[in-house]
């Protein structure tokens, strides 16, 4: 990691203090997406796997997108007395970014 990219670390998304505050010269980089399952696209893979074997269905089905991203991918710095210490739900870390 460069300088430029360091310094859009240098603060915890989650406790706002500087990444350095630990006296631990460690971070973390987390990303964070949500995606969505596409149920029709899974019930045509899922029929086509029992008409013809799962496997089978895998080769020559259409290869559909099965799972699509339903929010944009959130990069988060997170210090290591958060990492080790908070314990939250993942949607809670992803609105820290925000």
């Amino acid at each position: 990691m460069k300088e430029a990219e360091l310094r859009k670390h240098a603060t915890c998304s989650l406790c706002s203090k500087p990444i350095g505050h630990t006296r631990l010269p460690l971070f973390w980089k987390v990303t964070v997406e949500r995606f969505g399952i596409d149920l029709l696209a899974l019930q045509r893979q899922q029929g086509l796997g029992l008409m013809i074997g799962a496997p089978l269905a895998a080769v020559m089905g259409p290869d559909e997108t099965m799972a699509r991203q339903m929010m944009e991918a959130k990069v988060l710095t997170v210090c290591e007395t958060c990492a080790c210490e908070k314990s939250l739900p993942v949607a809670a870390i992803s609105e820290a970014a925000a």
